[in-house]
């Protein structure tokens, strides 16, 4: 805990133990919530439930909760292995420095070099969301038309689109000028 500064997120693999595991319950959690402003990813129980959720702002990913401690006498079962080493969420991998996005009970792992083409591919992902539902609201293509590669067609709509709302989008204006550029259409 000592190691962590603002905007970290604490990220522990405790191999999903439950009986015995939790090594995070609430005082931990505002240990780790005091020196990040942020929460956890943990690969295990945590305990004291009630507790950390009146933490507001703690966000945390878990495997799951039990009431037991992990250092009953007789029953210790965890041992650090490392800190800032590759560490494993269920099928993930973590690096030191990647960026953690947990929204709506997932997580991803993105690692840094990455993080501003999976930031300008979602925007451009968002907006082709939001003129396929519009357009699938409208009647005017059916699903199978929007969930798959679009046609010539369907493109040069989503262009005429950007166009139209391009004051409106949650997208900077600069962004879908740039995209627009780039388009054969």
């Amino acid at each position: 805990m000592d190691l962590l500064i603002p905007k970290d997120v604490y990220v522990a693999d405790q191999f999903g133990i439950q009986i015995d595991g939790p090594t995070i319950g609430d005082n931990v959690g505002n240990a780790i919530f005091a020196k990040t402003g942020n929460g956890i990813v943990y690969h295990g129980a945590i305990r004291d439930i009630a507790g950390l959720k009146e933490m507001g702002g703690f966000t945390s990913y878990f495997s799951s909760y039990h009431p037991s401690h992990h250092n009953q006498p007789g029953n210790l079962n965890t041992m650090l292995v490392g800190i800032n080493q590759p560490t494993r969420i269920k099928q993930a991998t973590v690096m030191a420095g990647d960026v953690v996005l947990g929204r709506d009970g997932g997580v991803s792992f993105i690692p840094a070099h990455l993080a501003e083409k999976v930031v300008v591919t979602s925007e451009i992902v968002r907006l082709r969301d939001m003129f396929g539902h519009e357009r699938l609201r409208e009647g005017k293509y059916t699903a199978g038309q929007i969930d798959t590669r679009w046609s010539d067609d369907i493109e040069r709509d989503f262009s005429q689109w950007l166009n139209a709302h391009i004051d409106e989008l949650p997208v900077p204006k600069s962004q879908i000028q740039e995209l627009l550029k780039n388009r054969t259409w």
